[in-house]
């Protein structure tokens, strides 16, 4: 711990830090100023010092407890300007719709409404941290996220107005700023704003805020001087911050009894505001947090530092403040520079509270001009991000839903344009999802079959009987529109291409459906309806437990025949077609493995000599023959039985891969490769198995090189027919 702090005080860190920690706090304390001045002016304005007081106090102990407690040294943080807008509508609605009550109750009301913004909004990141559910605020649609902050970006942008001529103006009244000459107050603040964000683009360096609010003070005393105007005259004219107290100290403090005086029905008819507060400023939270982390290239623990944002805000909360969270530029500021030590955030927390104390004096004489440009380049700089920015990168119709919600915000109210914007962009989803194709593939069995290997005429029938299957491979949510889709096409495939040959068997498999609303079962249900007046046996596969729960009044089991995945729905559908063929006199018999080799041997002598190299093994049902991950034992041949490979997945589960029958043989990867066994093999029923291990192929390689050659072709050309029908079936999923 003391080589960490020697290393900590040395002066290639120690300087960086003490630059950053004060410009960063000097910078903290100009805007929570001007968040005070325009949360508390106008009707308040009586109680600009304790506004002030408050609002410095939450930014003193959110600097302390996030530096302190933050999974990365040298976070700093500050009270944010989105909170501040959106506390700024909320208390002027409260005193709005107070309007018998005296001053002092309409204070007290608007503080009680900050503290419980604040502390709700500290008790959610506390939850949020211990239950790890950050990311489900990141779930908020794109178009919504841009059209609040391109809102805020409006709304800072007429605060900046308002600041600085001390008159309430929204996006609908702006006459008020062209009369009686309030244009003299407001004009060259937007200047000071235009000059800034010019500067900040072009520059591009930490001191260029800082050093401009200092030449426009210079700037703005010399013309005090050079026309003759005194200090008083001009704080009564509105160009200086009024309502200050006199003397040094700034501090002035809420009085607990005041608390008596507050209508708490004028604080919850503005929860909606509350609300949406707190859900945009978790939001910007974490998005601030994700962007710190990759600028600085740091692991940051989301939860670690929701949690101490959680307790930061509650403290802040309790003295009146408003929401704070770390700042982006400011702390990537200080990794750039190498001062990644907690002292940068105590530095901020000394600076504010050195203003707190012993700056009353000193801001009396800030100019509300520059406060109100300060506040206008924080929106110009909103509204140049999210309006021009993404012009080029948004789609036209999220750009015009988030020029929406922005226009909304400032001409409606807060809460409803949110909520427009919200349900537009549902709607907008719903459309565009409902474009997707919930059919991701359309087979049959000419090119797909299940992996059951079969004699040779047995697949050559079910490809050329292939249109009596209709599979179609569903995939996303399935709802009211997209199960609409499915059946359409199902009712014009039936109509139109097989009208003259309909098939018998119609699959349809779920294993890429997320999910499925109720009203899918009703088109279902009208699917098997159809599928039934037509003699033609319906077959699911894939049916998750939640979606055949959903269906089973609709789609009962004796109607549709439920299968657990696809490979299974195809060997039913491939067994019940060749029995129809049975049926009809067309009956045919497996051949055993040696009437297989006697077709691959050159003369039966070969066969035999193949025979006394292979050693006979019988096997019940559920035996395991070959276990995934042990060494080769060699080629297994079927003599009669059937035998299934079984691929385990890593959750345990076990996927088949193919189910062999007589005259199969397994096992040849490993006898070539000589590698572990990739797949289990399990017998299904008794089955008669020949063995040839490796040493017997050697053996047999030396003495019988011919008919080693032969067992080798049979091998290949096995494999051969097996990869082309894999090929086949590759070709028909990727069309």
């Amino acid at each position: 711990m003391l080589a960490n702090l020697r290393r900590s005080l040395q002066p290639q860190i120690i300087f960086p830090s003490l630059t950053v920690g004060v410009v960063t706090g000097i910078q903290n304390a100009i805007l929570a100023l001007a968040f005070a001045v325009m949360i508390f002016g106008g009707e308040l304005n009586s109680f600009i010092s304790i506004g002030i007081s408050v609002l410095f106090a939450g930014c003193l102990l959110q600097s302390i407890v996030v530096a302190l407690g933050s999974s990365l040294p040298g976070m700093m943080t500050i009270t944010q300007d989105s909170p501040a807008v959106i506390m700024a509508l909320v208390v002027s609605a409260i005193a709005a719709a107070m309007p018998g009550a005296s001053p002092e109750a309409k204070f007290y009301t608007a503080l009680a409404g900050i503290m419980i913004t604040t502390l709700l909004s500290g008790a959610a990141c506390l939850l949020l941290g211990k239950f790890r559910l950050g990311s489900l605020v990141s779930y908020l649609p794109y178009p919504v996220i841009s059209g609040f902050l391109a809102g805020t970006g409006m709304l800072l942008v007429l605060g900046a107005f308002q600041v600085m001529t001390g008159r309430n103006v929204t996006l609908l009244t702006l006459a008020p700023l062209f009369q009686n000459g309030a244009w003299w107050l407001w004009l060259p603040g937007v200047v000071f704003a235009v000059v800034l964000f010019w500067l900040v683009i072009k520059v591009r360096h930490y001191l260029v805020l800082p050093g401009v609010l200092i030449v426009a003070m210079v700037i703005f005393y010399l013309i005090l001087w050079g026309t003759g105007t005194s200090v008083a005259a001009a704080s009564q004219t509105g160009w200086l911050v009024s309502g200050l107290p006199k003397g040094e100290a700034l501090f002035r403090w809420w009085d607990p009894a005041g608390f008596a005086l507050v209508e708490w029905n004028a604080i919850l008819r503005q929860s909606g505001e509350i609300l949406a507060c707190i859900v945009i400023s978790l939001l910007s939270l974490l998005l601030n947090i994700t962007a710190i982390g990759l600028s600085t290239d740091q692991e940051i623990d989301l939860d670690v530092e929701l949690t101490n944002n959680g307790w930061a805000n509650l403290l802040s909360g309790a003295t009146g403040s408003i929401i704070g969270y770390p700042l982006l530029g400011s702390t990537s500021l200080a990794y750039r520079l190498g001062a990644k030590i907690r002292l940068n955030g105590i530095i901020v927390a000394a600076i504010i509270g050195l203003a707190l104390f012993f700056g009353g004096s000193f801001l009396g004489y800030f100019p509300n001009l520059i406060l109100g440009g300060l506040l206008f380049f924080i929106g110009l700089d909103f509204l140049y991000s999210w309006l021009y920015e993404t012009w080029a990168s948004m789609p036209r119709i999220d750009y015009a839903i988030m020029v929406t919600i922005a226009l909304l915000i400032n001409t409606i109210g807060f809460l409803e344009g949110v909520g427009v914007g919200l349900g537009l962009a549902i709607i907008l989803f719903v459309i565009q999802y409902s474009r997707v194709p919930s059919i991701r593939h359309v087979l049959s069995s000419i090119s797909y079959q299940s992996n059951v290997d079969r004699p040779r005429l047995h697949t050559q029938l079910l490809r050329r009987k292939g249109n009596w299957l209709y599979i179609l491979e569903l995939q996303g949510f399935i709802f009211f529109g997209t199960a609409n889709k499915i059946l359409e096409q199902i009712r014009h495939y039936l109509e139109t291409e097989a009208a003259a040959h309909p098939p018998r068997y119609l699959l349809l498999d779920f294993r890429l459906v997320t999910g499925a609303d109720s009203s899918a079962g009703f088109s279902f249900a009208r699917l098997m309806r159809l599928t039934e007046a037509r003699d033609i046996k319906l077959i699911l596969t894939s049916v998750s437990a939640q979606i055949r729960k959903q269906f089973i009044k609709q789609l009962p089991s004796k109607s549709v025949s439920y299968f657990s995945d696809l490979d299974h729905g195809m060997e039913w559908c491939g067994n019940e077609m060749l029995s129809v063929f049975e049926s009809v006199g067309m009956t045919i018999q497996s051949g055993s493995l040696f009437k297989e080799l006697l077709k691959a041997m050159p003369t039966p002598a070969d066969v035999e000599i193949l025979r006394q190299c292979l050693r006979a093994r019988e096997t019940q049902p559920g035996e395991c023959i070959i276990r995934q991950g042990q060494p080769p034992a060699g080629l297994y041949m079927i003599e009669s039985g059937q035998v299934s490979i079984l691929l385990e997945c890593e959750d345990g589960s076990r996927l088949r891969l193919r189910t062999l029958g007589n005259g199969a043989f397994f096992g040849e990867i490993g006898l070539y490769t000589r590698e572990p066994a990739t797949a289990w093999a399990i017998a299904d029923r008794r089955t008669s198995l020949y063995q040839l291990s490796t040493e017997d192929l050697d053996r047999l390689e030396e003495t019988a090189p011919q008919v080693a050659s032969a067992l080798h072709r049979f091998v290949v050309t096995y494999m051969s027919e097996r990869l082309a029908k894999m090929t086949n079936t590759v070709q028909a999923l990727m069309h």
